[in-house]
């Protein structure tokens, strides 16, 4: 049996493990937990030889863990994890000193939509705090919620998974837009039909509810343009070649700033709430409380 030297295993050597294990990546593994890159390899170097395994090899990508660091990985989690809650529990939270990183996932439409304002109510609130998206594929969110690799997740999105807790904080519906200077514009489905159309699909669930629409509206083959970001789709409106179905909170975002226009087409399509998602163990620290808490009062604002 494997006797192992606890007192050459510190703290900081546990984030790293996990940390590795959840990036593949020395490099970015170090950025993760706040080490430089040659204190991250030194510490594997560490690791590797209290445990007597080399714990990650290196595959066509990215690290892997081996045999072993998977078998052990749950365990590490979870004590990191319980040792935070209790190191949090009592603790207070002071906005204004604080100088602690709230991680985020959010897609692209959440960056272009929540991430500005709720950038600027961070600030405003706490100077020193840093706001980071990472955003995560679905079928990792809950690990990754689980796991402390982000705070919570926010969008079309929600997690089933035990200790995952999703709050609905508003029903999105679907617009049709075109370029702001377009003077005649499509009123019905029917006036669609006559129409090329742009589809913004960055991740499944999005993309997939409008694939939906345009299905049941027979629809699907006036799609001539598939985009996965919303950064071009204003200048790609422009000379009124195309028009796109989007998200209502995102089409009168544009129509707001003067980038696009909104049509008085009505899809009947069902509303789909945006979730806020999140760890239940994460409630009992009072930072991150705080963070939710102001992440709500300013998606509720951003509501059309």
């Amino acid at each position: 049996m494997k006797s192992i030297r606890l007192e050459s295993f510190d703290l900081n050597l546990m984030k790293l493990f996990v940390a590795l294990a959840e990036t593949g990546s020395v490099t970015r593994a170090a950025a993760q937990i706040g080490l430089t890159q040659p204190s991250a390899s030194n510490a594997l170097q560490r690791m590797r030889l209290t445990l007597g395994d080399p714990l990650f090899v290196r595959s066509k990508r990215e690290m892997v863990p081996t045999r072993y660091a998977a078998l052990i990985l749950p365990t590490v989690r979870a004590t990191l994890s319980a040792l935070s809650e209790a190191l949090n529990h009592a603790a207070d939270f002071e906005p204004q000193e604080s100088r602690r990183r709230f991680r985020v996932s959010l897609s692209g439409l959440g960056e272009a939509v929540f991430l500005p304002v709720l950038a600027t109510m961070v600030g405003n609130a706490a100077p020193f705090v840093v706001l980071e998206n990472d955003p995560v594929p679905l079928s990792k969110l809950g690990e990754s919620l689980l796991s402390g690799r982000i705070d919570l997740a926010l969008g079309l999105v929600a997690v089933t998974a035990p200790g995952i807790r999703n709050l609905p904080l508003y029903q999105e519906s679907y617009v049709a837009i075109s370029a702001p200077d377009r003077e005649q514009v499509p009123q019905t489905i029917s006036d669609l039909r006559n129409e090329r159309l742009v589809l913004v699909a960055p991740a499944a669930t999005f993309g997939r509810e409008i694939q939906t629409i345009l299905t049941r509206l027979g629809l699907q083959g006036n799609v001539a343009l598939i985009v996965q970001e919303f950064a071009a789709l204003p200048e790609l409106l422009q000379g009124g070649r195309y028009l796109a179905i989007v998200p209502g909170i995102y089409g009168e975002k544009l129509a707001r700033s003067g980038r696009a226009k909104v049509l008085p087409v009505a899809f009947g399509h069902p509303e789909t709430p945006v979730n806020m998602v999140w760890a239940n163990h994460a409630e009992s620290d009072a930072g991150f409380r705080w963070f939710r808490d102001l992440v709500e009062r300013s998606l509720v604002g951003q509501t059309p």
